[in-house]
């Protein structure tokens, strides 16, 4: 078997009789829809990724660095797409919705024949089951698991490591990306410096307990690869990504295993211990001329955008958010979620839209009237908004690169950011 690294999580797991191709992403030409670009740049064109003809696609889930309908849209329509069994299982109505015809929800005890005697098990992530999963996969005999941008769980990992040891490679994200603190308001240029130092050595220990917990043979560190578009492309300092390297060096202060390291055009033979390629660190410093290109490109909701609402074509949201207050005050009791925090929405009024998490009033309040002791902005460009409460956009999709943040005290609430993506009439 050999595996393939492209960007980001796309990678290509390639055996004598089954070919499974995991989270496919390439924005062409440094054009995108979702407002993510592939860190580095990826310079492929759509035939070459048509070229790669998988016998399997996995897609771990719908973020749109893993969920991407112009790359899906180079595959067959009857090729088979392999998703866990979510309990709400988004990802299999959003392929369906993009034509694919053969969409087959793996079970993670069960698993599933792929070609030949190779095997593939899926399941949802321990910690937000809703929105991520893992795969392992047995091709030629090489078990491999790819744990694409999962945070970790150790009891999943435990027990994937009891049902599939040896695991020969581990695919383990060494970084994870997000809002915090690059877009977060609150925070000082050296607040956001620090907080990103820290942010790099806490991705670099989850992937340490990753390899502690798994004991794979060969660990693979990958993920991370998104540079989001228009000015916070250039906060790519602060994003609190770190290098391949580095996190290899710290996780084999505690545990052994032999690292792999796979950038573009790489690959690596398992049978013949073959390794193709020159491998190359990613440093933001060699990618300033696509990082400045980007900062520059319009994006959807920006003046002119596909998704530009005109100022005198808005109107007071506050009876929508009501009645999409009341649907998410319904997720948020069935999730035993209680708070006496509150949050607001500012679409660039006069004033910020309020809503108090322990009950399902709205109400609008200036910004410098705000005197809750708890409390978290959400500052989102108002077509942006209309497309999250209609059910055109996830907010967990598209918070990161289109949404600015605020908020006091400087402490990460999990549970609101979750329950934004239920805030749909």
């Amino acid at each position: 078997m050999r595996i393939e690294y492209f960007a980001n999580a796309m990678i290509m797991l390639r055996g004598k009789n089954s070919s499974v191709l995991c989270d496919p992403w390439v924005t062409f030409n440094r054009h995108s829809l979702s407002g993510l670009f592939t860190f580095p740049e990826l310079r492929m064109q759509p035939e070459e990724v048509s070229a790669l003809k998988p016998d399997y696609i996995y897609i771990s889930h719908t973020h749109e660095d893993h969920f991407d309908p112009i790359t899906l849209a180079l595959f067959p329509q009857d090729t088979p797409i392999l998703i866990a069994d979510y309990e709400h299982n988004f990802t299999a109505r959003n392929l369906a919705a993009l034509g694919f015809t053969d969409i087959r929800v793996v079970n993670g005890r069960e698993g599933m024949r792929l070609n030949g005697d190779d095997w593939i098990w899926l399941e949802p992530n321990g910690a937000y089951p809703e929105v991520d999963s893992l795969m392992v996969a047995r091709i030629d005999r090489v078990t491999v698991a790819n744990l694409n941008d999962n945070p970790f769980h150790e009891a999943q990992c435990r027990s994937l490591a009891e049902r599939f040891a040896p695991i020969d490679l581990a695919c383990v994200p060494f970084s994870f990306q997000g809002p915090y603190p690059a877009f977060y308001e609150n925070l000082s240029v050296e607040e956001r410096t620090e907080e990103a130092a820290r942010k790099k050595v806490r991705n670099y220990e989850v992937m340490t307990r990753f390899a502690e917990t798994l004991k794979p043979r060969m660990l693979f560190p990958f993920a991370a690869g998104a540079l989001y578009g228009g000015p916070r492309a250039k906060l790519f300092p602060y994003y609190g990504v770190g290098t391949c390297s580095e996190a290899v060096a710290y996780a084999l202060k505690r545990v052994a295993f032999e690292p792999l390291k796979l950038s573009r055009g790489c690959i690596y033979d398992f049978d013949t211990g073959h390794y193709e390629g020159d491998y190359r660190e990613i440093y933001y410093t060699d990618q300033l001329e696509y990082i400045d290109a980007i900062s520059k490109a319009p994006g959807m909701f920006d003046a002119g955008g596909r998704f530009w609402i005109a100022e005198s074509e808005r109107i007071d949201l506050t009876k929508l958010l009501q009645k999409a207050r009341q649907r998410q005050m319904e997720w948020q009791k069935r999730r035993d979620y209680t708070s006496d925090g509150v949050f607001y929405i500012d679409v660039g009024d006069d004033t910020l839209y309020r809503f108090p998490l322990n009950d399902d009033s709205v109400s609008r309040v200036p910004e410098a009237a705000i005197d809750d002791s708890v409390y978290e902005i959400f500052r989102v460009p108002y077509g942006l908004l209309i497309g999250v409460l209609t059910g055109h956009y996830n907010w967990s999709n598209v918070k990161t690169q289109y949404v600015g943040f605020f908020r006091k005290p400087n402490i990460f609430n999990p549970d609101l950011h979750i329950l934004m993506s239920y805030l749909q009439i």
